[in-house]
């Protein structure tokens, strides 16, 4: 943050104990003087200004007769105060909490900073001598250092980081109000957990207006739909000793939303178990539980887990694909050779296909398109699953149920005496479950499965420990795919750079590629929270079983001697390999080769 708040030459903060900033000048007057607009321009914007209200400034920018730009830097000049822009900011939620929300909006003042006793707010107005004393008064520092910022600035930054600390302050108003949103929960019909094994129509919950709810129940409503808004994966419900904190997971990382105080966490984890069907009287074992919403004319579901720690009970929400947000085999990433090369293995009549990863790495996704894409009314396709995260119009999905007696081993027997054409496991986790899968890829059936390894030709030796014969397993195996996710480049924030030394010397960069390359940085904007990346794509490392590579599975050769007989037949890339192919494509950065799949030493 210091660097975004570096003194240009023309510009400081304006240091307010005793006296304040010199008389404002006119800005439209600047504006003009400068040429980034004419006097008609003005009398235009003035007129209009006059009408419907709002800042000259703004209004400039509205009618597109100048830029965010040139108004920062006419302000500079007029006011004699540093203009900042907020979205350079990554606010501290302990300064932002200094000042009650309604003091915000009501002196359109953000705190931004704390040095020591010296606390720095960006004002729109800094001469308003009022706010200042009330500023000082409400967070008890004597010493201000007082910068401005542009209405749009301001605007954007409380839509972006001020929205949860409404209801936040809602809940904390304490008295009556907040009991009665305690009591509210008390008052709900509970039910006990739905057993695995009764029958019970699925409940889904519409979140009706937040206005007409008590705060608690507000809050939780506004964390499951922005979840939604964001495109974050999970929900993380994190207790501490004084305060506990909200995090979501998007495009694979942990980004914190809000962190309200430890009284509210009680509260907030009944709540979620409510919806979820849980028991809310059981806190010191885990519980597992669904929640299903109306939002948008459109069923969204959510997979509950809590857990106790130490400061109490952690909850993980994840969301749940469905039908209309499954990916298709053409939008993951495969490169087009890999591609067609995939299309034809799922089509074949019997064998076995793998994608091995590590967890949240995408290895379902992958899977549930590659059935997506053999779906046919000919084709008996049953996949089992814990749990079943997307639901496939066409699929028969089994859901294991340990209590009820559908293991994943007697699911499979059961399975395989349905006459299926293909079958999909969730996860070969173990020597039974393994060997039924590969005798039922040799018996006239496509099995498809995952499994947990660090590189395809790693899952070779990973069946052999689980004690699958390596004659069985060279007569069903197909394909092995390995899989990673990569961040990519954000497409409207994305600007060309140059690699540095170090990234050329760490993935060995030629001055070929260096020179054919298109690398990209994403700068950061509201598109993608300031993150520069926006989505995520697949990089694959595929082993292609032929005739060959079936010898060397028989007489169990080493990892490197398949890996390399792959590289030589098929041109089989590495995930180092075909991550980098992406960062000099310009799709993801070579930072992020380097987090996700770094070069083997």
């Amino acid at each position: 943050m210091s660097a975004a708040l570096e003194q240009s030459p023309e510009t400081k903060p304006a240091e307010v104990t005793e006296g304040q900033p010199k008389r404002r000048l006119r800005l439209g007057e600047r504006l003009v003087k400068a040429g980034y607009v004419s006097e008609e321009q003005v009398d235009r914007a003035l007129a209009v200004q006059k009408m419907g209200g709002g800042r000259l400034g703004s209004v400039l920018v509205n009618l597109k007769f100048c830029t965010e730009a040139h108004i920062r830097q006419v302000l500079a000049e007029q006011l004699g105060v540093q203009v900042v822009q907020l979205a350079n900011f990554a606010p501290d939620p302990q300064v932002l909490e200094l000042l009650p929300t309604r003091m915000v909006r009501k002196y359109e003042v953000v705190p931004i900073r704390m040095e020591g006793e010296t606390l720095w707010v960006a004002m729109m107005d800094p001469y308003n001598l009022t706010a200042i004393d009330d500023i000082r008064f409400a967070t008890g520092c004597k010493k201000l250092m007082i910068v401005t910022c542009t209405e749009d600035d301001f605007r954007q930054f409380l839509d972006d980081n001020l929205q949860t600390q409404c209801l936040i302050e809602e809940i904390l108003k304490g008295g009556e109000f907040y009991n009665r949103a305690i009591e509210s929960l008390s008052s709900v019909e509970v039910h006990a957990p739905t057993s695995d094994d009764e029958e019970d129509d699925e409940v889904i919950h519409d979140l009706t207006l937040a206005g007409s709810q008590a705060p608690i129940i507000t809050l939780c409503n506004f964390l499951l739909v922005e979840a939604i808004k964001r495109r974050a994966s999970d929900i993380h419900v994190e207790p501490y000793e004084n305060h506990f904190r909200v995090r979501m997971r998007t495009d694979g990382r942990l980004h914190t939303i809000l962190t309200p105080p430890q009284r509210l966490h009680g509260p907030m984890i009944c709540r979620f178990k409510i919806l979820a069907e849980m028991d809310i009287s059981t806190r010191r074992i885990p519980q597992d539980g669904h929640i299903a919403i109306q939002y948008q004319q459109e069923t969204v579901h959510y997979r509950v887990s809590t857990i106790p720690t130490v400061y109490g009970e952690k909850c993980v929400i994840r969301l749940l694909k469905k039908d209309n947000v499954l990916m298709s085999l053409d939008k993951i990433g495969f490169e087009p050779h890999e591609l067609a090369l995939l299309k034809r293995t799922v089509r074949r009549p019997q064998g076995l296909i793998l994608v091995t990863g590590p967890t949240g790495s995408g290895k379902t996704t992958t899977l549930h398109a590659s059935l997506q894409e053999i779906n046919d009314a000919e084709v008996n396709i049953v996949t089992l699953e814990d749990p079943v995260e997307a639901s496939i119009v066409g699929i028969n999905h089994v859901k294991v149920n340990n209590t009820g007696g559908v293991t994943f081993e007697s699911g499979l027997k059961s399975i395989l005496r349905q006459d299926p054409d293909v079958v999909f496991i969730g996860e070969m986790r173990d020597p039974a479950v393994s060997a039924i899968a590969v005798k039922a890829a040799l018996t006239g059936h496509l099995v498809m499965s995952t499994l947990h390894t660090n590189s395809a030709a790693e899952s070779l030796t990973r069946l052999a420990d689980m004690g699958v014969p390596p004659y069985l397993l060279a007569s069903s195996l197909l394909m092995v795919i390995a899989q990673r996710l990569v961040r990519r480049v954000c497409p409207v924030c994305a600007r060309p750079h140059k690699a540095t030394e170090e990234q050329i010397k760490e993935h060995d960069l030629t001055p070929e590629q260096l020179e054919s390359a298109t690398l990209r940085r994403g700068q950061g904007c509201g598109a993608c929270m300031d993150t520069g990346f926006r989505g995520r794509l697949a990089v694959y490392e595929i082993l292609n079983v032929n005739a060959a590579m079936r010898d060397l599975i028989r007489v169990q050769a080493p990892a490197r001697d398949i890996l390399e007989l792959a590289r030589a037949e098929v041109g089989t890339l590495l995930l180092n390999e075909a991550a980098l192919k992406k960062a000099l494509a310009g799709d993801t950065t070579l930072d992020e080769v380097s987090r996700v799949c770094p070069k083997l030493m």
